[in-house]
């Protein structure tokens, strides 16, 4: 059964976090030519389709000035996605946040907007998939070892996730998945996400050569 998806989605901002050191791909992952574009403009198109704000959370500014976009560095260093994501939630102009990786070349607008839509009094809508296999869009798990996991970084955030990440970050509590245990979060199962992403593309993300290669597939199987 789908939740209900409000008539108008609310103001949002996004926030794009490029604060990866790329090591398993060995140089700058979000800059490498993917088609006619390099990997994080993909991410910037597709953001500027549902959101009225664009933020760029980066470590090094200059590499991406040339995208134009409002850029700021972590507020606390060292401390990975989740002082990406507080650094997001500080700047961002809205109460609605949503925060994606500068990796994932092949985000949903239709689930964007979706996650958007549905935060409303939750503290954060995060999708999540099956990790006991890593192909993307699993939904009948068939084993106990299959492990949920939570894609943090394809996600809606409420400003009120802010003095909770302060306090885990006090805590040096460094995981994103941790603010389920803390915070008031709605998770969003396969059967629901994939009527607006069916094969959980947004949750495709380019670590690595092998993933690159794969990228450079699934976007020629786009562009025919």
């Amino acid at each position: 059964m789908l939740l209900n998806v409000p008539k108008k989605t609310p103001p949002a901002t996004g926030v794009i976090l490029a604060g990866g050191r790329s090591r398993r791909m060995g140089q700058n992952k979000a800059l490498i030519e993917l088609g006619d574009s390099p990997l994080i403009a993909h991410v910037i198109r597709y953001m500027r389709l549902v959101t009225d704000e664009l933020l760029l959370i980066t470590n090094t500014l200059t590499e991406y000035a040339h995208f134009g976009l409002p850029m700021h560095s972590d507020m606390i260093p060292g401390a990975g996605a989740l002082g990406g994501i507080y650094t997001g939630l500080t700047y961002a102009s809205y109460d609605a946040v949503l925060c994606v990786a500068c990796d994932s070349p092949f985000l949903q607008p239709k689930l964007l907007s979706y996650l958007i839509s549905i935060l409303g009094e939750y503290d954060a809508v995060m999708p999540y998939t099956y990790s006991s296999n890593k192909d993307i869009g699993v939904t009948n798990p068939s084993y106990r070892t299959d492990q949920i996991t939570l894609q943090t970084l394809c996600a809606a955030y409420s400003k009120r996730c802010l003095s909770i990440i302060e306090l885990m970050l006090q805590e040096s509590e460094l995981r994103v998945h941790a603010l389920q245990e803390r915070a008031n979060i709605l998770t969003l199962a396969p059967e629901i996400w994939k009527t607006y992403d069916s094969e959980g593309h947004s949750f495709f993300n380019v670590n690595t050569p092998e993933d690159f290669e794969k990228a450079q597939t699934m976007m020629k199987q786009r562009n025919n």
